[in-house]
Protein backbone atom coordinates (compact mmCIF):
# COMPACT_ATOMS: atom_id res chain seq x y z
CA UNK A 1 0.00 0.00 0.00
CA UNK A 2 0.98 3.63 -0.49
CA UNK A 3 0.32 6.38 2.05
CA UNK A 4 -1.16 9.49 0.45
CA UNK A 5 -0.78 12.88 2.17
CA UNK A 6 -3.66 14.99 3.46
CA UNK A 7 -5.99 16.26 0.71
CA UNK A 8 -6.30 20.01 1.24
CA UNK A 9 -8.96 20.39 -1.47
CA UNK A 10 -11.53 17.94 -0.10
CA UNK A 11 -10.41 18.09 3.51
CA UNK A 12 -9.45 14.42 3.74
CA UNK A 13 -6.70 13.35 6.10
CA UNK A 14 -3.87 11.14 4.96
CA UNK A 15 -5.09 7.83 3.55
CA UNK A 16 -3.81 4.54 2.19
CA UNK A 17 -4.19 3.44 -1.42
CA UNK A 18 -3.24 0.43 -3.54
CA UNK A 19 0.35 0.61 -4.72
CA UNK A 20 0.49 2.43 -8.03
CA UNK A 21 -3.31 2.72 -8.10
CA UNK A 22 -3.44 -0.77 -9.59
CA UNK A 23 -6.89 -2.32 -9.83
CA UNK A 24 -5.33 -5.76 -9.39
CA UNK A 25 -3.62 -4.66 -6.16
CA UNK A 26 -6.87 -3.07 -4.95
CA UNK A 27 -8.76 -6.31 -5.65
CA UNK A 28 -6.23 -8.35 -3.69
CA UNK A 29 -6.42 -6.00 -0.72
CA UNK A 30 -10.22 -6.16 -0.73
CA UNK A 31 -10.32 -9.96 -0.97
CA UNK A 32 -7.80 -10.36 1.85
CA UNK A 33 -9.73 -7.93 4.03
CA UNK A 34 -12.92 -9.92 3.43
CA UNK A 35 -11.04 -13.10 4.34
CA UNK A 36 -9.80 -11.42 7.54
CA UNK A 37 -13.36 -10.43 8.45
CA UNK A 38 -14.52 -14.01 7.93
CA UNK A 39 -11.60 -15.24 10.05
CA UNK A 40 -12.54 -12.97 12.97
CA UNK A 41 -16.23 -13.88 12.69
CA UNK A 42 -15.30 -17.55 12.89
CA UNK A 43 -12.64 -17.49 15.60
CA UNK A 44 -13.56 -14.45 17.70
CA UNK A 45 -17.31 -14.92 17.21
CA UNK A 46 -19.67 -13.27 14.72
CA UNK A 47 -21.26 -11.09 17.41
CA UNK A 48 -18.03 -10.45 19.33
CA UNK A 49 -16.64 -7.01 19.99
CA UNK A 50 -13.67 -7.87 17.79
CA UNK A 51 -15.75 -8.78 14.73
CA UNK A 52 -18.00 -5.76 15.26
CA UNK A 53 -15.00 -3.43 15.49
CA UNK A 54 -13.41 -5.02 12.43
CA UNK A 55 -16.55 -4.46 10.36
CA UNK A 56 -16.80 -0.90 11.63
CA UNK A 57 -13.30 0.13 10.63
CA UNK A 58 -13.54 -1.57 7.23
CA UNK A 59 -17.14 -0.76 6.30
CA UNK A 60 -17.46 2.81 7.53
CA UNK A 61 -16.33 4.11 4.12
CA UNK A 62 -14.19 7.06 5.15
CA UNK A 63 -11.09 8.00 3.19
CA UNK A 64 -10.51 4.74 1.24
CA UNK A 65 -11.09 1.01 1.20
CA UNK A 66 -7.37 0.49 1.65
CA UNK A 67 -7.37 2.65 4.79
CA UNK A 68 -10.15 0.49 6.18
CA UNK A 69 -8.19 -2.67 5.33
CA UNK A 70 -5.14 -1.26 7.10
CA UNK A 71 -7.21 -0.51 10.21
CA UNK A 72 -8.73 -3.99 9.98
CA UNK A 73 -5.22 -5.43 10.04
CA UNK A 74 -4.56 -3.54 13.29
CA UNK A 75 -7.71 -5.04 14.85
CA UNK A 76 -6.70 -8.54 13.75
CA UNK A 77 -3.20 -8.14 15.20
CA UNK A 78 -4.61 -6.79 18.47
CA UNK A 79 -6.94 -9.80 18.73
CA UNK A 80 -4.04 -12.17 18.05
CA UNK A 81 -1.98 -10.47 20.78
CA UNK A 82 -4.85 -10.92 23.26
CA UNK A 83 -5.18 -14.60 22.35
CA UNK A 84 -1.45 -15.16 22.70
CA UNK A 85 -1.47 -13.44 26.11
CA UNK A 86 -4.30 -15.72 27.26
CA UNK A 87 -6.69 -12.79 27.78
CA UNK A 88 -9.05 -13.94 25.03
CA UNK A 89 -10.01 -17.58 24.44
CA UNK A 90 -10.86 -19.20 21.12
CA UNK A 91 -13.91 -21.50 21.44
CA UNK A 92 -12.88 -23.43 18.34
CA UNK A 93 -9.52 -24.24 19.90
CA UNK A 94 -11.30 -25.83 22.84
CA UNK A 95 -13.52 -27.81 20.46
CA UNK A 96 -10.46 -28.85 18.48
CA UNK A 97 -8.89 -30.15 21.68
CA UNK A 98 -11.94 -32.34 22.27
CA UNK A 99 -11.75 -33.67 18.71
CA UNK A 100 -8.06 -34.50 19.11
CA UNK A 101 -8.82 -36.44 22.31
CA UNK A 102 -11.47 -38.41 20.42
CA UNK A 103 -9.00 -39.18 17.64
CA UNK A 104 -6.19 -40.25 19.94
CA UNK A 105 -7.11 -41.31 23.46
CA UNK A 106 -10.50 -42.86 22.70
CA UNK A 107 -9.34 -44.62 19.55
CA UNK A 108 -6.33 -46.00 21.44
CA UNK A 109 -8.78 -47.55 23.89
CA UNK A 110 -10.73 -48.98 20.93
CA UNK A 111 -7.54 -50.65 19.69
CA UNK A 112 -6.87 -52.18 23.11
CA UNK A 113 -10.43 -53.50 23.36
CA UNK A 114 -10.16 -55.09 19.93
CA UNK A 115 -6.96 -56.84 21.03
CA UNK A 116 -8.65 -58.28 24.13
CA UNK A 117 -10.24 -61.58 23.09
CA UNK A 118 -12.36 -61.65 26.24
CA UNK A 119 -14.19 -58.45 25.32
CA UNK A 120 -17.40 -58.56 23.30
CA UNK A 121 -17.07 -56.88 19.87
CA UNK A 122 -19.88 -54.53 20.87
CA UNK A 123 -17.59 -52.70 23.31
CA UNK A 124 -14.97 -51.37 20.83
CA UNK A 125 -17.72 -50.65 18.30
CA UNK A 126 -19.61 -48.56 20.87
CA UNK A 127 -16.48 -46.66 21.91
CA UNK A 128 -15.45 -46.02 18.29
CA UNK A 129 -18.97 -44.70 17.67
CA UNK A 130 -18.62 -42.40 20.68
CA UNK A 131 -15.30 -41.07 19.31
CA UNK A 132 -16.95 -40.46 15.95
CA UNK A 133 -19.89 -38.59 17.49
CA UNK A 134 -17.62 -36.44 19.69
CA UNK A 135 -15.41 -35.54 16.71
CA UNK A 136 -18.39 -34.62 14.53
CA UNK A 137 -19.93 -32.44 17.23
CA UNK A 138 -16.60 -30.72 17.85
CA UNK A 139 -16.22 -30.08 14.11
CA UNK A 140 -19.62 -28.37 14.05
CA UNK A 141 -18.49 -26.15 16.93
CA UNK A 142 -15.11 -25.44 15.31
CA UNK A 143 -16.87 -24.20 12.19
CA UNK A 144 -18.99 -21.89 14.33
CA UNK A 145 -22.19 -23.65 13.27
CA UNK A 146 -25.23 -23.89 15.50
CA UNK A 147 -25.60 -27.35 16.99
CA UNK A 148 -28.60 -29.27 15.61
CA UNK A 149 -31.63 -29.77 17.85
CA UNK A 150 -31.07 -33.53 17.82
CA UNK A 151 -27.65 -34.58 19.07
CA UNK A 152 -26.65 -37.60 17.00
CA UNK A 153 -24.05 -38.80 14.53
CA UNK A 154 -26.51 -38.36 11.69
CA UNK A 155 -27.53 -34.84 12.74
CA UNK A 156 -23.94 -33.65 13.13
CA UNK A 157 -22.88 -35.08 9.77
CA UNK A 158 -25.93 -33.42 8.20
CA UNK A 159 -24.85 -30.05 9.64
CA UNK A 160 -21.33 -30.51 8.29
CA UNK A 161 -22.73 -31.49 4.89
CA UNK A 162 -24.93 -28.37 4.88
CA UNK A 163 -21.86 -26.29 5.77
CA UNK A 164 -20.07 -27.70 2.72
CA UNK A 165 -17.41 -29.54 4.71
CA UNK A 166 -18.47 -33.14 4.06
CA UNK A 167 -19.21 -34.69 0.69
CA UNK A 168 -22.15 -36.94 -0.09
CA UNK A 169 -19.82 -39.94 0.13
CA UNK A 170 -18.51 -38.75 3.50
CA UNK A 171 -22.07 -38.65 4.84
CA UNK A 172 -22.74 -42.16 3.50
CA UNK A 173 -19.60 -43.43 5.23
CA UNK A 174 -20.64 -41.77 8.49
CA UNK A 175 -24.13 -43.26 8.25
CA UNK A 176 -22.64 -46.73 7.73
CA UNK A 177 -20.44 -46.35 10.81
CA UNK A 178 -23.33 -44.91 12.79
CA UNK A 179 -25.46 -47.88 11.79
CA UNK A 180 -22.90 -50.33 13.16
CA UNK A 181 -22.71 -48.31 16.39
CA UNK A 182 -26.51 -48.46 16.68
CA UNK A 183 -26.50 -52.22 16.25
CA UNK A 184 -24.11 -52.50 19.18
CA UNK A 185 -26.10 -50.00 21.24
CA UNK A 186 -29.37 -51.87 20.64
CA UNK A 187 -27.93 -55.22 21.64
CA UNK A 188 -27.90 -56.79 18.16
CA UNK A 189 -24.84 -58.80 19.14
CA UNK A 190 -25.61 -61.67 16.78
CA UNK A 191 -24.71 -59.53 13.76
CA UNK A 192 -21.47 -58.28 15.30
CA UNK A 193 -18.06 -59.93 15.11
CA UNK A 194 -14.42 -59.20 15.82
CA UNK A 195 -13.92 -58.64 12.10
CA UNK A 196 -16.65 -56.00 12.05
CA UNK A 197 -15.23 -54.40 15.20
CA UNK A 198 -11.83 -54.23 13.52
CA UNK A 199 -13.41 -52.73 10.40
CA UNK A 200 -15.20 -50.12 12.52
CA UNK A 201 -11.92 -49.13 14.16
CA UNK A 202 -10.23 -48.80 10.77
CA UNK A 203 -13.07 -46.80 9.20
CA UNK A 204 -13.40 -44.39 12.12
CA UNK A 205 -9.66 -43.78 12.22
CA UNK A 206 -9.60 -43.05 8.49
CA UNK A 207 -12.57 -40.73 8.72
CA UNK A 208 -11.18 -38.82 11.72
CA UNK A 209 -7.96 -38.18 9.80
CA UNK A 210 -9.97 -36.96 6.82
CA UNK A 211 -12.12 -34.76 9.06
CA UNK A 212 -9.01 -33.14 10.54
CA UNK A 213 -7.66 -32.44 7.03
CA UNK A 214 -10.98 -30.96 5.88
CA UNK A 215 -11.18 -28.64 8.89
CA UNK A 216 -7.58 -27.56 8.45
CA UNK A 217 -8.22 -26.77 4.77
CA UNK A 218 -11.40 -24.84 5.57
CA UNK A 219 -9.50 -22.71 8.11
CA UNK A 220 -6.82 -21.58 5.63
CA UNK A 221 -7.13 -17.81 5.25
CA UNK A 222 -4.87 -15.56 3.15
CA UNK A 223 -2.65 -13.23 5.17
CA UNK A 224 -3.23 -9.48 5.13
CA UNK A 225 -0.81 -7.47 2.99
Amino acid sequence: MTLHPKDSVYGYGAYWGAAGGSLDAESKIRSRAIAALAFLERYAGKDSLWATKAHHVFDKGTHSMETGARALGDVLRAWADQVEAGIVTVPQAEAQGVRVVASTDLMEQVRKLNEDKDVTPAAPIMLAGAALEIALRSAVEELGQELPAKHSISAYSGSLRAAGLLSVQDVKDVEQMGGMRNQAAHGEFEVLSRERAGLMEQQVNQFLRRLAELIESSAAVPALP
